[in-house]
Parts: C-alpha cells; sequence; structure tokens
C-alpha cells in the first residue's frame, strides 16, 4: 500500500539553492570534523538522488552525476594557507565557506546538463502560476 502512496504523491524537485546550501552544510561538517588536510584529500559528488556528499579516498563506482576532488578548487587552497594565520574555531568564515561552495557549484553545473537543469530555486505556487500566465 505504501508504494501505491509514493507513486500518487508527487515528489518535490530539489533546486539549485538547495544543493548550495547542503553543500555548505557538508564542507563546514566535513572541516569541523575531519580538518582541512582530509577534506583536500577528498571529493565532492552529486549522487543519482541529487544528494551532496563527501567522500574522502576513493570515489564510489558510477553513482554520481557530478562529482569534483576538493584539491581543485582554488579557494580550498586558499583556506588551507590561512588556517595557520588564524584561531583554529574562527578558521572556517561563513564568506570562506561560501566562496568555495559558489566555486563548488559552478564546476559541478558545467559537468553535468542535469544539475543545469535544475530551477535556480524553489517557486511557491502562485509565483509559478503566474510566471505561466505571462
Amino acid at each position: 500500500m505504501a508504494w501505491i502512496a509514493q507513486l500518487l504523491i508527487p515528489r518535490r524537485r530539489k533546486n539549485r539553492r538547495e544543493l548550495a546550501d547542503r553543500a555548505a552544510e557538508v564542507v563546514r561538517h566535513v572541516l569541523f570534523d575531519m580538518g582541512i588536510e582530509r577534506f583536500l584529500g577528498g571529493t565532492m559528488l552529486v549522487d543519482r538522488q541529487y544528494r551532496m556528499r563527501f567522500v574522502s579516498g576513493n570515489l564510489p563506482g558510477g553513482g554520481a552525476l557530478a562529482a569534483l576532488p576538493v584539491a581543485a578548487l582554488v579557494h580550498a587552497q586558499a583556506l588551507q594557507a590561512s588556517v595557520p594565520q588564524l584561531p583554529a574555531l574562527a578558521a572556517f568564515h561563513q564568506h570562506d565557506v561560501a566562496l568555495l561552495v559558489d566555486e563548488l557549484m559552478a564546476a559541478l553545473l558545467a559537468q553535468s546538463a542535469l544539475l543545469r537543469a535544475l530551477p535556480e530555486q524553489r517557486y511557491r505556487l502562485a509565483e509559478r502560476s503566474a510566471a505561466a500566465s505571462k
């Protein structure tokens, strides 16, 4: 009976803003829990269910829409260079993470047409119907 409900209930599509927000959460979490060295050794990816993930070490085979080694990001390298100069807890400022996520999202979007097809943000029903009537 549950599978019938899953078929009838429309699933809400993800959007680019939600992916970017999730990427920022993942970056903050990995930097806080594992540190900058482990972060630079890993890969950020978007899997087939449009979930943003961090993988340290080897990539899982075939399940990613787009993947990018973190070390390839210029802002990640800049973040590593600034870490010794800052206190441990203040090292990861929101602005630095936002710049890193912007660069990450641009690189991931360049890799996948499916990600580029996602809407920029979620529209409310009234906004959607008004835009469709124009």
